[in-house]
């Protein structure tokens, strides 16, 4: 069954996971979703969770890059996203760790905020409920970009050191999951602002960056938000053995549930299906999807059941 890709075109995250589609070469569909609120062809897919991207393979929904790069690579192991074998793994998850929770944040903040007038308010709006802040004005936003400045050069000087003696790819001669996540935040550099001079003087960086571009994204095809509910409402969901162990929270499969990031407001509601220490499993039915589940990582999301209003 031909896997579909939720995304965006300037979405960082997107591109990450269209980098390692370009690795595996595979052959897949991609819906176009807006980038900030609201969503009304993604979020039924998804039971409400906002962020992007997902991929959908049949009637089930995979939530979060670090978790559909496994699912990916479970089934397309080669090449693999982890040369250098389980101690490559270990490496690859701290660098991709890494670039997303302290090189992106003052990345986006800083590229934002010297762009703030040209985003619509909406965009500014959308992402303060998503990061739970207060609603900023556009000085505001401006703002960040200077105070950011800093921690941004800092932590794109730290990347040129990866490549001494212009080794090819940050791990070795090999790309993978460390290539692709690093690569997403000078890219979303370059895709917004592509005058900026942060990388004029890593040219080692450059060199790199030119060689994962070069991955591709494979072999994509655009297709209808309609079709991609046609092709979830014509699956079933994959068969998910629920387990005997006891779920820590104390909830029981078929209770309704919420499903969140631990730093964001992104919440999933829905059916519990399953939960154990690697991934959550809700279903999803409304009046655009006959059943879906939903797959979220474990790590780095809670699960409580849903509030009764």
């Amino acid at each position: 069954m031909k896997w579909i890709l939720h995304h965006y075109d300037f979405s960082n995250y997107s591109e990450k996971i269209r980098l390692v589609l370009g690795l595996k070469q595979v052959v897949w569909d991609a819906v176009e979703i807006p980038a900030y609120l609201p969503k009304p062809d993604y979020l039924p897919l998804t039971g409400g969770y906002r962020r992007t991207p997902s991929l959908q393979i049949g009637a089930d929904i995979y939530c979060d890059t670090r978790f559909i790069a496994e699912i990916i690579e479970q089934a397309i192991p080669e090449p693999t996203l982890y040369p250098g074998g389980p101690h490559g793994r270990v490496l690859a998850r701290a660098i991709a760790d890494w670039t997303e929770a302290r090189l992106m944040w003052p990345a986006a903040l800083y590229i934002t905020g010297i762009n703030a007038e040209r985003f619509p308010p909406e965009f500014h709006a959308d992402r303060a409920v998503l990061h739970r802040k207060p609603q900023p004005d556009v000085a505001q936003v401006k703002a960040s970009a200077a105070k950011y400045l800093a921690q941004l050069r800092s932590e794109l000087a730290a990347i040129e050191a990866l490549f001494p003696d212009n080794q090819p790819f940050v791990l070795g001669d090999e790309p993978g999951l460390a290539d692709v996540a690093l690569y997403k935040v000078p890219w979303f550099l370059d895709t917004i602002e592509p005058a900026h001079s942060l990388l004029d003087e890593l040219p080692r960086t450059r060199a790199w960056m030119t060689r994962v571009a070069a991955i591709g994204h494979g072999d994509m095809n655009v297709i209808s938000a309609a079709a991609a509910f046609e092709r979830a409402n014509a699956a079933q969901p994959a068969a998910i053995d629920a387990g005997a162990a006891p779920i820590p929270e104390g909830i029981a499969t078929g209770e309704t549930v919420a499903v969140s990031p631990l730093d964001e407001f992104s919440p999933a509601v829905g059916q519990l299906v399953a939960a154990d220490d690697e991934r959550i499993v809700i279903n999803v039915a409304n009046d655009k999807v006959r059943s879906v589940h939903v797959h979220f990582p474990r790590s780095g999301y809670k699960l409580s059941r849903a509030r009764k209003d």
